[in-house]
């Protein structure tokens, strides 16, 4: 679910409190790291998408305490969106934002599924084509300018208040969108089950969805990731090695002709989000399992050849005994290269062995790193 509507390309001064934190990637060039935009006690326990209009303004959703969130960016800080019209849900799990008056997100309420759309002023329901999905409650959306594209068990459009629907086979599931224009997006999923499943990625050529060629990803990779940029579509997902604990990620490029594994050296990732660089590369994170375990929130970055790892910043009171940081979504900030990383973290248990989980969003000032060797 990402968002290339930035109009503006200047940098945003961030504001946690009265501390900002820094991280440098490890040799990188001209990067100047992530910095933690909010964490801590907040109105987001978990966040699942973010999508940005310009350098001070954009969306991010997910849930605290059984109800959905959406978080607002106003160039300063994140607070909750006090907008009216909003209903009750259990979770906003995508948002996608257009404009400043155009911003859609999806969400879910028991088995029932909840669309809104946000006009500048307050957030409107619309009704959703199809049922709700109850394999993946957690449908992408992605919108451009003229139309709204939606996943799950069919793949919707939505263009001047009308829904179209393209029917996919049995088992199938589609679990991430890219939208280039009206006339040019990607999605992707898988059909399931995994086990004795494949992937699939179909592509929108303004009129219907095709089926491509199937991604080179090893047996069992539940592909759920799909980001698209002018010259490349990228897929990602990962799989449970039986004879290991941590998980092995994939990732296959597109070119215009051919699929091909880059993979390469990125290894024990859970994969759960990825996004073009806009300098023909692509950031990828999620949560990290290499060992000797750790706490730090981690990125890798592909240049087109090489991988490098690239340490996020640690909350004040995150946990630092085990992985305890997730991400799962990244989008564009701004038209300085900079992105925003949203998801989650756990604070180290308590006598009682209880943790709370904290929503975490961090923002990368960073023009896309130099490759490292090895």
């Amino acid at each position: 679910m990402l968002a290339r509507h930035i109009i503006r390309a200047a940098a945003v001064p961030l504001a946690l409190a009265s501390t900002l934190l820094t991280a440098g990637g490890a040799g990188a060039a001209g990067v100047t790291g992530w910095e933690v935009s909010l964490s801590g006690n907040s109105a987001a326990g978990s966040l699942m998408s973010v999508s940005s209009v310009d350098d001070d303004l954009a969306w991010a959703v997910g849930r605290e305490d059984g109800h959905g969130v959406i978080m607002r960016w106003d160039g300063g800080q994140w607070a909750e969106d006090t907008a009216p019209g909003l209903p009750d849900v259990w979770q906003w799990s995508a948002v996608s934002a257009v404009s400043a008056d155009d911003v859609w997100a999806y969400g879910s309420v028991g088995r029932d599924q909840a669309l809104v759309h946000y006009d500048g002023e307050r957030w409107n329901s619309v009704t959703a084509a199809g049922p709700a999905d109850d394999s993946w409650p957690e449908v992408p959306i992605d919108a451009v300018p003229g139309r709204l594209f939606k996943g799950g068990n069919a793949l919707y459009t939505y263009a001047g208040g009308t829904w179209q629907t393209f029917a996919l086979p049995a088992l199938v599931d589609i679990r991430d969108i890219d939208a280039i224009s009206a006339d040019d997006a990607y999605a992707t999923g898988m059909k399931y089950p995994v086990k004795g499943g494949h992937p699939v990625t179909y592509h929108w050529d303004g009129t219907t969805w095709t089926l491509m060629d199937q991604p080179p990803v090893r047996t069992g990779t539940d592909t759920a990731e799909v980001a698209a940029s002018s010259d490349s579509v990228y897929v990602a997902g990962w799989a449970d090695d039986p004879d290991e604990t941590a998980p092995v990620p994939d990732v296959a490029r597109w070119d215009g002709s051919a699929w091909e594994d880059i993979t390469g050296s990125l290894a024990t990732f859970y994969i759960h989000a990825i996004a073009p660089d806009g300098a023909g590369g692509l950031w990828v994170t999620g949560n990290d399992q290499a060992e000797p375990a750790h706490a730090d929130p981690v990125f890798w970055h592909f240049d087109g050849t090489t991988w490098t790892k690239e340490a996020g910043v640690p909350a004040l009171d995150g946990d630092t005994r085990w992985p305890s940081y997730s991400f799962y979504d990244l989008a564009p900030a701004d038209g300085s290269g900079g992105f925003w990383a949203v998801g989650e973290y756990s604070t180290p248990m308590d006598s009682h062995g209880d943790m709370t989980v904290n929503g975490l969003i961090e923002r990368s000032t960073a023009t896309a790193p130099e490759a490292s060797t090895g």
